[in-house]
């Protein structure tokens, strides 16, 4: 952990004993008043090492106020201020009974701290605007991806069922050409193997019927598959 420093140059009006009552009721986790000195420090948890984390801690003298505030080294020093300046700022309001106050020292860190913080909105602003640009020319060519994707599938789609059709009705021409269909090739192929004892003479049996022998073949296997018929091996 680091700490950083907030002087403001202020003049002391009186005694600090009763200041030190006052902040007593405030939650502060330790309070020191000696010799007109008071310090504050509000504590928070401690490290592997067993050493108090220090919140912060504020340091009444006769001609300033102090404010030192500990950050990780991590992480922003400004974000912890911006964090903890309106905390300062409140027990300034608390001791303005005790002290005269030079407003203008006090400006100089609100506007360091300000200018700063325009900074980090600035540069966080342009990385996100970088950040949206990037996002949306991705988005565009997913898009444009998607948009052919689609089309291309509506293609493949059209061409996938004309290929269909097509087999549909080359396979009927064929069944047409082999002289008869499915259901009644595969009827007479039965009642043939029935009458003949069980065998079939395939050339035979497509001479007999004017049936293509492949097509005599085919209802065969359509039989068999369907488990009308049992191939039989010698």
């Amino acid at each position: 952990m680091a700490e950083e420093k907030i002087v403001v140059a202020a003049v002391q009006k009186k005694p600090l004993k009763n200041l030190a009552g006052l902040l007593s009721g405030l939650g502060f986790t330790r309070i020191s008043y000696n010799n007109n000195l008071l310090s504050v420090e509000k504590i928070k948890g401690t490290d592997l090492q067993g050493r108090p984390y220090l919140e912060y801690r504020i340091e009444f003298k006769p001609d300033s106020i102090a404010f030192i505030y500990s950050f990780s080294v991590k992480h922003s020093k400004i974000s912890r201020l911006l964090d903890l300046i309106p905390t300062f700022l409140n027990i300034l309001q608390v001791a303005e009974e005790y002290y005269d106050i030079r407003p203008t020292s006090i400006f100089s860190h609100i506007n360091a701290l300000l200018s700063e913080t325009s900074k980090i909105i600035d540069r966080d602003a342009l990385e996100f605007s970088t950040q949206l640009s990037e996002l949306q020319n991705r988005y565009n060519d997913l898009n444009a991806k998607y948009d052919d994707l689609v089309r291309s599938g509506e293609a493949n789609t059209r061409l996938l069922l004309e290929c269909e059709r097509k087999r549909d009705e080359l396979q009927k021409k064929l069944n047409k050409l082999s002289g008869m269909g499915d259901d009644l090739l595969k009827e007479s192929l039965y009642n043939w193997v029935k009458v003949h004892g069980g065998t079939i003479d395939v050339r035979e049996f497509s001479k007999a019927n004017s049936v293509a022998i492949t097509r005599a073949e085919e209802g065969l296997n359509m039989l068999i598959k369907e488990g009308y018929i049992r191939r039989r091996f010698e």
